[in-house]
């Protein structure tokens, strides 16, 4: 990662290969159907061990993911002092449970909220959970998360297949942004779900803590010229998907964003070999997550357009589709999807100087912005 206030160069040469793999590492697979004994789940963050008012449901949620993959491995990783019941304990069959030091919050991510930055939280937990595992493959996933089935196992062994039996991490596409749209954010790649094997979600999760100092950037700097509305909202110098992922992906010899949002065309090119050789990117019905926290962002027009989903991924990954069934089928959505994205790109930049109205949120039902929705969605679709 760069230092705290200086610009990163980004480097013209290509990604590096792949490394060798790290002596005493977790043993690797060959290309075969993955089994359920060689798959822990590390189960992460904070929760209550009731329903909570927002009918959150810590217990069920681990339930429901046991019923879908009976067997496997299940690790909780939260923080000291969180109530865990030693009945409830026993009831679920948690084969580990692990407690951190609380590192603490920061200045909430964005200059508008309140709501504390968990970053570091977060990087300690998952780093203590995926320490407990003992199965050469994981998945990390959220405590308000669940499994309703697991085809994510089946999607990764197709891909590692066609790739010769290389890996890589698999990750899920809502909140992965797209930079070329509305949020241009690259290396954003969501924290919702991810699996691969052990020790490259190890080393995914190895960035260093979020100093206090860049989680307060852009209280002492200026947002670049031409940032969008979206953009300017944020305090810290990098969002947190972003903290995680750079880290990762320079430590490969990938080149990363100088600031925020640094859409130089190098640098986007240089994020979608990233994606394309290092990641496989699904949808949550593809995975078999259900988060029903966020369970509005799947009908959301705006959301659809502003995430890479699975169909972008294939456009970047594997353009020939080869050795892939129903190609011709999947051609065509991509090409829809991406008139579709062309179309919704050209309507945000024109409409730049009503972006404040279009995106209020207090301001669903004004008319002009019925309005301005109504003829979006008709040039769009048409």
């Amino acid at each position: 990662m760069p230092d705290e206030d200086a610009p990163a160069e980004v480097p013209g040469s290509a990604p590096a290969s792949v490394p060798p793999p790290v002596p005493g590492a977790l043993p690797l697979l060959p290309a075969t159907p993955l089994r359920v004994q060689d798959v822990t789940l590390v189960f992460q963050g904070p929760f209550k061990p009731y329903i909570t008012r927002e009918r959150e449901d810590f217990a069920r949620n681990i339930r429901l993911t046991r019923k879908v993959l009976p067997g496997v491995r299940i690790v909780l990783s939260t923080w000291s002092g969180v109530e865990l019941p030693p009945e409830l304990q026993r009831e679920l069959q948690l084969d580990a449970v692990v407690e951190s030091p609380d590192p603490g919050g920061l200045a909430p991510l964005k200059l508008g909220d309140r709501k504390t930055n968990n970053v570091n939280r977060q990087l300690a937990t998952t780093r203590a959970g995926l320490d407990a595992v003992q199965t050469p493959y994981a998945a990390k996933l959220r405590t308000d998360c669940f499994l309703e089935h697991a085809g994510f196992l089946d999607h990764y062994a197709e891909q590692r297949a066609l790739d010769g039996g290389r890996e890589r991490l698999l990750g899920c596409s809502f909140f992965t942004l797209d930079p070329t749209m509305f949020e241009r954010l690259s290396y954003h790649l969501s924290d919702w779900f991810q699996f691969g094997p052990t020790m490259l979600l190890r080393d995914y999760w190895s960035a260093p803590f979020m100093s206090p100092r860049n989680a307060q950037h852009y209280e002492r700097q200026r947002h670049a010229s031409g940032s969008t509305l979206f953009e300017r909202g944020f305090r810290a110098r990098y969002a947190v998907e972003q903290h995680l992922c750079m880290h990762f992906a320079a430590a490969r010899g990938y080149a990363c964003p100088r600031y925020l949002n640094d859409v130089a065309p190098a640098l986007l090119a240089e994020y979608q070999r990233f994606l394309a050789h290092e990641i496989l990117l699904l949808d949550p019905w593809q995975i078999g997550l259900r988060f029903e926290k966020y369970g509005w962002v799947g009908a959301s027009w705006f959301q659809r357009h502003n995430n890479l989903m699975h169909l972008d991924w294939l456009a970047l990954a594997d353009p020939q589709l080869a050795g892939r069934e129903y190609a011709e089928g999947l051609r065509a959505l991509i090409r829809q999807r991406q008139r579709s994205k062309e179309w919704a790109r050209l309507a945000f930049h024109h409409s730049s100087r009503l972006h404040a109205l279009l995106f209020d949120p207090r301001l669903t039902h004004h008319p002009i912005r019925r309005l301005a929705a109504r003829i979006a969605h008709r040039v769009i679709r048409g």
